[in-house]
This record gives structure tokens, sequence and C-alpha cells, in this order.
């Protein structure tokens, strides 16, 4: 970060900000807009030349993923336009399969990522950047007003927003080897932990991990496959303009492990932090294993895929997406020698495995403030959550609901059919992870109408009343949605085939977009007339799910009083009111979700929320 930039800690601001990772800088980010410029954001992390920082692989988007920086960037946010800056690779994933489940994803060059993040921090006259670290939080009455940091110092503020990423209590593993921080060279939050539990909040334990980087020079690079992008990159973000993509592009490459890893793997899995119990208390990514935990899972594979991936824009360093691992740095030696294209591999960084605090999320409400200290706000992997983009959409809903709360005005907050941002929330609060949260399609009941080439239509609105949308990304939007309509009201009226209009030929799975804009007579972009087709083609599905959608959205509008108890509830089962006592939802729709809730519970607490509304007693 431009030192011109930093600055002592202020002693009040509207929204203060802890942490400089993806969620943080969204949060900072939506909070800045949504005040205003005569509000104050603060930004306060361990260290500010590490605001942005990629700290394991050098990507942004993929499946599910894709669609919330798309998201993102519709709500007003920073990922998808610092991902365009720096991106060496896109490539949109699962072509072969409908759009509504295909992902955008950018390899990046991870010094530009960090990079352009700082710089668009930095035109934001209302962040102010500060380093430090949190030794205790300011609690009125209840409410969180502000830090005092480890130091002395002192920031009040109106609300707080926690982004504390692998770093509260945590400990690196490479083998027996045990070291204190969440990332390579950098410290630990210790105290924030136990600040969080003299408050009353039930923490949990968490690793991650990371596989080694080699050097590309020691590799034989050209003998190995070749992973290409995409001729015709898209852009994330609708504010992208000029020639793109900005910065050359790159290929990687594609290796396997083999049966000689895996024996080797095997032979010291004895000196692998989670299977010799220096690792016992956290749970790992089940969709992101390491590879000590696929070839112990997955015993009857033969190899497994290692994607090559260049870290930089100049490839020194490689990135081996695959097989994140924390065994000795000996044994890693040998392993990653023995697969193909790397038997002369020189290991620039070992993998290491990361065990950390994190809060369990059913102490949350969906707007990602706590529900034991007002003012606070969390977001991302403290909250239990996995993947650059799963915190950056968290950063912005407690960004955005900080600022609101400040402003006193009543929170935002975004639905399961109107964002993969809404289903990861409500996911948290009503389903209580036990691993590290990552987002799939699968996990999206609504995921057609949730795709990533119609965020714009679905959030930028949202954005826009919330004031994190500024004018020249409103006017892209406006602009898109005249197109579309036009290129809808044109099908509808040209002549198709066999006396159908345009609109049943543009259903056809075999038409391409090039055809029906060639059939309207040219001058339409390809890229909107492929959106209209695919928003005709899942018409009969999408019709299908809106009384599905009316009800979610009536069950989600039903308020559960906060002083109703669940276990005096006549005709509840005690599962259900267990479960409700619990996670204490905050809305009947959340209530339904649950884990031990039957639609016949449901129903006995809805009875029991129109009684107590009566003035009943809820039995």
């Amino acid at each position: 970060m431009d030192s011109g930039r930093l600055s002592s800690l202020p002693q009040t601001c509207d929204v203060l900000v802890v942490g400089g990772g993806h969620a943080g800088v969204e949060a900072a980010w939506a909070a800045a807009h949504a005040l205003g410029p005569s509000g104050s954001v603060v930004l306060l992390t361990m260290d500010p030349s590490r605001i942005g920082v990629m700290s394991c692989n050098p990507a942004i988007g993929g499946l599910a993923k894709g669609q919330v920086v798309r998201e993102v960037d519709a709500l007003g946010g920073l990922m998808g336009a610092a991902a365009d800056a720096s991106g060496i690779m896109f490539k949109v994933l699962n072509q072969s399969r409908g759009p509504a489940v295909q992902g955008p994803r950018a390899q990046c060059d991870k010094d530009r990522y960090a990079s352009a993040v700082q710089s668009l921090l930095g035109t934001r006259s209302n962040i102010t950047v500060a380093a430090g670290t949190v030794g205790e939080f300011i609690i009125d009455a209840g409410v969180c007003g502000g830090v005092h940091t480890e130091d002395g110092r002192s920031c009040r503020a109106a609300a707080v927003v926690l982004t504390t990423g692998t770093f509260m209590r945590s400990l690196m593993h490479t083998g027996s080897q045990t070291t204190a921080g969440g990332r390579v060279g950098e410290g630990t939050a210790d105290g924030v932990s136990a600040c969080l539990q003299r408050l009353g909040f039930s923490l949990g334990r968490l690793k991650t991990g990371t596989p080694p980087r080699l050097a590309k020079a020691s590799l034989d690079w050209d003998a190995l496959p070749v992973q290409t992008g995409d001729a015709h990159p898209v852009p994330f973000s609708d504010l992208t303009g000029g020639e793109f993509p900005p910065l050359p592009q790159v290929t990687c490459r594609l290796t396997h492990t083999t049966a000689e890893s895996h024996a080797l793997i095997r032979d010291n899995l004895h000196q692998a932090p989670m299977f010799s119990g220096q690792i016992d208390a956290a749970a790992g990514p089940r969709y992101c294993p390491s590879i000590e935990d696929k070839v112990v899972r997955f015993a009857d594979r033969a190899q497994h895929h290692v994607f090559l991936e260049p870290e930089t824009l100049d490839g020194a360093s490689i990135y081996c997406n695959g097989i994140s691992t924390s065994l000795p740095p000996d044994v890693q030696d040998v392993v990653v020698r023995s697969m193909p294209g790397c038997e002369r591999a020189e290991i620039l960084q070992y993998g290491y495995a990361v065990e950390y605090d994190m809060i369990r999320p059913h102490q949350l409400d969906v707007t990602c403030e706590t529900k034991r200290v007002a003012g606070l706000f969390t977001a991302g992997q403290i909250n239990g959550t996995s993947g650059y983009e799963e915190a950056a959409g968290q950063g912005w809903v407690a960004g955005v609901n900080a600022a609101r709360r400040a402003m006193s005005a009543p929170p935002l907050r975004l639905g399961r059919d109107q964002a993969y941002i809404g289903v990861m929330l409500d996911d948290l609060v009503t389903r209580a992870p036990t691993e590290p949260y990552r987002l799939f399609t699968s996990r999206a009941e609504h995921r057609m109408l949730l795709r990533a080439d119609n965020a714009d239509e679905r959030l930028t609105p949202v954005g826009r009343a919330a004031g994190t949308v500024c004018d020249s990304r409103w006017d892209v939007w406006v602009q898109r949605r005249h197109r579309l309509d036009d290129i809808r009201r044109r099908l509808d009226a040209a002549p198709g085939d066999g006396g159908k209009r345009l609109t049943a030929v543009a259903r056809r799975p075999d038409v391409t977009p090039e055809a029906i804009a060639a059939r309207l007579g040219g001058g339409d972009g390809v890229r909107d007339v492929e959106r209209v087709m695919t928003d005709t083609r899942y018409d009969g599905y999408v019709k299908r799910q809106q009384a599905e959608i009316k009800r979610q959205r009536e069950a989600d509008g039903v308020a559960i009083p906060v002083d109703l108890d669940p276990t005096g509830i006549t005709g509840l089962r005690t599962e259900a009111a267990e479960a409700i006592a619990h996670f204490r939802p905050a809305t009947l729709g959340q209530a339904s979700r649950l884990a031990g809730v039957t639609p016949a519970d449901a129903t006995v607490l809805a009875v029991a929320i129109r009684r107590q509304r009566a003035g009943g007693t809820g039995r």
C-alpha cells in the first residue's frame, strides 16, 4: 500500500473494518460508497502492504464462484475489476453444459491483483487505512462501539466489521514444524479469539492448506499437456472497457501424481499433521482436500490431476493446483519430483496447513451482524467459509449493513432466489457447516435464475438503492436493459420457420446466437442475443419455480418474535424446538430450512407466531 495512503488510527469513524483480505476490502469499499463522501471508514489491518494479497490459488472465479464475482460487481464491488486488470488466463468452465452451471474464471497475476485492489481503495477519500491489531472490543450496553488496539490506541465507530480470515489463533504446519501465523511471513491475531469468547461467542476450529510453489525454469514445461484460456475472453466487470484483456495471456500445464507419489504419501502419513494427531481439532475442506486426504479417501485411484499455473505474468513461480500438503519438506521434494515434467523441480515455497479459529455461523444473521452483539459484523473465513469469492460476497453484505446501521437505515438482506450470496448466507445461518463452506451450483435451487450473465439484472438495482452502484455502472445497465428489451420485442415480432415467430426458433438447442443475430438483421451484440435466447429457453422452467419462490418469500417475510420460546409451543416436536432454540432463526422461512424441522413443525410454528402477535401466549 502506498505509504502516502496510510494514516494514524482516527479516534472515531462511522464504520471500522478489521482485516485487509478479500472480505475486508469489499466491506470497506461498500461501506464507503453507501455512506457517501461525508461518511468515514477505517480499514485496520496488521500489514497494509498485504491488502488484497492472494494467499492461496492466484485465481478468481470458477463454478458458482464466478457467479459470485459477477454479483459482487453488479452490486458495485471491486473484485471483478481487479481480476480484469490482473487476469492472465480467462476461461469459462463447464462450457459443454448449460449456462446455469457455467462459471467464469481468471488466472491472475497475484502481484498485479493486490496492486489493483490497493489502487482502487486509494480512489476513495473517505477510506483511511491504518496498521494495527485488535486488542479488545469497546462494548456499550451490549453494542459494539469500536476497538482498542494491542498497542493502546482506540477508535470508536457506529459499527465494526471483523474479517480476520485465517489469522485468529492461527498455526501453520509443515511436517512436525509448527509456526504461529495465518500466512507465510505474517503473524497471528491471538487476542481476538479471547475477546470473542469473553463476549460469549462459541468458536470452532478449522484448517485449510496450500500446495508447494515451483520454479518454472526447473520444470520440463514444454513437454506437458497445454491448458489454454478462451480465444475471446469476457470480462467480469461491467465497467471494464478498452482493449481486453489488458495483459498478455499465458497457458497452464497439466501433470498428475503417480503410483510412486501415492506410495510415498502413504509411507509418510505418520508425518502429516492431520494424520499424526498434531492437528486434531480442526476440520478441513472436503471439496479442496490435501493430497494426503485424496490418497487415503480414494485409495483405488492410480493418479490425481495437478494443474501447473503461473502465479505471475513472468511465470517464474508455478502454483501446483491439486496437491495441497503439509508433509515435511524432504517428503514434498520427492513427491513433487515423482510427477511427469517435475523430475528436476525446485520448490520455492513448501506447502503447509493452517488451523485457525472461526465463529460458529448460527450466531449470525444473514445481514452478517452477530446476534449476540449488536453493531458487530463478521465476514469471510471467520464465518467458516472457504474461498476469495465467498469472502468478497460476505464482505459486501457486511459493509453495506454496517453503513446502514451507522445511518440508522433498515438492514439489507439478499434472498436465495436473488443471489448465490443469499444462498451462502442462508446456508451458513441455518445449516451449521462443520467444514469450510464452499459454494457450488448444486447448492442453489434457483440456479437457472442465478446465472453469471444476468447478475446485473438481478442485483444492480439492489446496489443502486443501497448507494453502492455509481452513475457509470447504472448507465451501463440501463443501456443494456434497453438493448435486451428491444431484442425480445423483435424476436416476438420477427417471422421464424413454419409460421412460428423467431422466438420459437431461438428456443431450439441447435440454433446459435450468431444465427439469431443475423436473422434480426445484424447490429446486435452476440452476447446480448445469447442472453435473451437463454432466458427464452429457460422460460418454462423458471415459470414453474415462481410459485415456490413466492412461497419462500412469504415465509421469509414472517419474522419470529425474539421472545418466542420454541420449547413452550404445544405440538412442536422436541427436535424442532431444540434446533430453533439453538439457531435462533430470524424468519419462518429460515426455521423451515433447519435440519430437524419438518413441514408440520413449520406449520405449528407459524400458528404460534400468529397467536403471539394476536396477544396470545404462542402455545
